[in-house]
């Protein structure tokens, strides 16, 4: 895994709510008590620590219906153009 995966996954952690372990790759989006309003706060925070621009519009949401971690991570990644 590379330090930009686990950078973004370290963050997605942060918002995750009653985790029982790290979550990885495979870890079910749904298993985070992550809601929508913290999708948004995740993708400020990414770009803040981790120095990426990422263009994201909450109304067209590129990260709906995603459903692993790794799922996030391949689409921000993406976005970012660090694909």
């Amino acid at each position: 895994m590379s330090d930009l995966d686990q950078g973004i996954i370290d963050v997605i952690k942060n918002h995750a709510v009653g985790l029982t372990a790290p979550p990885t790759r495979a870890t079910l989006i749904t298993d985070l008590g992550i809601d929508s309003f913290a999708i948004v706060e995740i993708i400020y925070e990414i770009e803040e620590k981790l120095g990426l621009e990422i263009p994201f519009n909450a109304n067209e949401n590129p990260l709906e219906g995603k459903k692993t971690v790794g799922d996030l991570v391949d689409v921000v990644k993406a976005l970012a153009g660090k694909a």
